[in-house]
């Protein structure tokens, strides 16, 4: 068993049997404490290095240019969760120490994101949203837009945060399993 699931398993049979009349069932709380795992756990690795490396304001600027484009463009999803937090945290860490060093490319970064969102946004999202497939369109268009405002503000590390977000919108096809 996962190490998350197996936190949020143990977490819920205590809660539960602790408190049997003020919660909702075993399952509701399984899956709320796994919700709240998956998403504090990446903040909660990235602000501790960042303290330590002391890049905490660009840390948090591309973890937020990162996420929002991610909850309306979809992407890559690892088959487990601790391979995503491990790999999320590393990669928002990387991208705020040296996103700097591609501040001179921010208009080619911009045209790379705007073609690959074109092509590819919204990626894998059939699965994680309870959006009718036919408002998708729309989650290119604000894919779009979110890339645009970012190129506008032109902050190295989140114009970083959105080209490796919409390298992840890429996916193989006929080898997928």
């Amino acid at each position: 068993m996962k190490l998350i699931d197996n936190i949020a398993d143990r977490s819920s049979f205590y809660l539960k049997n602790k408190y049997p009349d003020e919660l909702p069932s075993e399952q509701i709380i399984r899956y709320a404490l796994k919700l709240i795992i998956l998403n504090v756990i990446p903040v909660l690795i990235v602000v501790m290095l960042a303290a330590y490396l002391n890049i905490v304001h660009q840390s948090i600027t591309a973890l937020i240019s990162f996420s929002l484009l991610r909850m309306f463009s979809g992407g890559f999803h690892f088959k487990s969760a601790e391979y995503c937090i491990v790999f999320s945290s590393l990669m928002i860490i990387v991208i705020s120490k040296f996103g700097f060093l591609l501040s001179d490319c921010s208009f080619i970064m911009y045209c790379v994101c705007i073609v690959l969102v074109m092509i590819y946004a919204p990626s894998k999202i059939k699965e994680q949203t309870r959006v009718k497939e036919e408002y998708f369109h729309w989650f290119k268009i604000i894919s779009l837009v979110i890339v645009s405002l970012f190129y506008i503000w032109d902050n190295p590390v989140s114009n970083l945060a959105i080209l490796v977000q919409s390298l992840l919108l890429i996916y193989r096809k006929g080898g997928e399993k």
